[in-house]
């Protein structure tokens, strides 16, 4: 509805006058529209998971408007028994069929500049990232992978970023119910060798 597009607007707003990191905003962007709002009410980046399953020359449409960079593509992926990795929409909970690698690597010729890999099965569980799925995805595509689910301690870090060659991780759990901060992370992620920014 207007209303909710408008009070998001305003959120994002708030958020980027508050902060001075990327924002990438997700949910509900399905059209060139949707996005330039976004984009306008400050947002860096835009994240798109079911309309580009739906129709994934959204993913093109949206690069040539607004640039590769600005192209998030979130990707929730379930391990099948056959060892092979299915894309899911809807939180985890909607099958689509497609094998998370072919869809990934598809997206980016497409335009995604930056995938967001949520492994479903991990996410919460803190015992550790899929690095098998992350090395996977990692080895096929030139764009930034960030990945999301299973960080239970710092070596899960150490082992998405060194094993999987992950270019990031997304900590949600860790963090909502303070765990641990954002300065130990740092702190642990400089003695372990790693170059991240101390702002």
């Amino acid at each position: 509805s207007l209303y909710e597009r408008n009070n998001l607007s305003d959120i994002i707003k708030r958020a980027a006058d508050q902060i001075f990191i990327p924002i990438t905003v997700g949910g509900g962007i399905r059209s060139i529209d949707d996005a330039k709002n976004i984009l306008r009410s400050g947002a860096d980046k835009v994240a798109i998971n079911t309309a580009a399953m739906k129709r994934p020359e959204l993913i093109t449409e949206l690069a040539q408007n607004f640039g590769s960079q600005a192209v998030v593509l979130s990707v929730e992926a379930k391990k099948q028994p056959n060892g092979t990795w299915e894309a899911f929409t809807d939180n985890g909970r909607e099958r689509t069929g497609r094998d998370v690698v072919a869809w990934i690597e598809q997206a980016v010729s497409f335009g995604a500049g930056e995938i967001l890999l949520t492994s479903v099965d991990r996410e919460g569980m803190r015992k550790g990232f899929d690095v098998e799925l992350i090395e996977q995805v990692s080895k096929i595509i030139p764009v930034p992978l960030i990945v999301s689910g299973g960080m239970g301690q710092f070596s899960h870090f150490e082992d998405a970023v060194l094993k999987g060659h992950a270019d990031a991780i997304a900590i949600a759990d860790m963090l909502h119910y303070e765990r641990t901060s954002i300065a130990d992370i740092r702190q642990s992620a400089n003695q372990a060798g790693f170059t991240v920014r101390n702002v």
